[in-house]
């Protein structure tokens, strides 16, 4: 489906809502390239991958992941958050919790499946997050602030334009 366009439309819906004062900056993370990790959350083995959680702070920037064969990519900005998949899915919210970050999520389409989300781990570059559906993406932060490349294209029907 049409992860590309609604990731545009999540990291415009993201940086739109954040606050943005114009002097912002596309990165602060470290130079690396942008590629998804696979993780199923059903078979690990309980270890949360590197890296404390870190605060919402750490979570700000362009995370992509690919999860049962599905892109998802995760923006945050600020407070803010917003979520898109591969099948089709438009998620936007919160970031909260200083100690714990947490994603508060609501899917456009009803979707629940990534709604309500913990960061388990964050050490810059890699983020897991684990989702009260049961769902565990380990995402990878886009080190130059730009969203994955060979993203599928155009909007998914039923989504709002304007």
């Amino acid at each position: 489906m049409a992860v590309g366009a609604a990731a545009v439309v999540a990291a415009l819906a993201v940086t739109g809502c954040s606050g943005d004062d114009g002097n912002d900056t596309a990165s602060d993370g470290p130079s690396s390239a942008a590629s998804g990790g696979a993780s199923s959350g059903a078979d690990d083995s309980g270890a949360a991958g590197s890296g404390s959680p870190g605060s919402a702070k750490d979570s700000e920037g362009i995370w992509s992941a690919t999860t049962g064969g599905q892109a998802v990519v995760l923006v945050v900005g600020g407070a803010q958050a917003s979520l898109s998949t591969g099948d089709g899915h438009l998620c936007t919210g919160t970031v909260t919790g200083a100690q714990k970050p947490a994603l508060d999520l609501k899917c456009a389409d009803g979707n629940t499946d990534r709604t309500v989300g913990t960061v388990e781990s964050n050490d810059g570059t890699t983020m897991k997050v684990t989702w009260k559906a049961g769902t565990a993406d380990t995402f990878t932060k886009s080190a130059d602030g730009k969203l994955p490349t060979g993203l599928p294209t155009g909007l998914p029907s039923g989504m709002p334009t304007g």
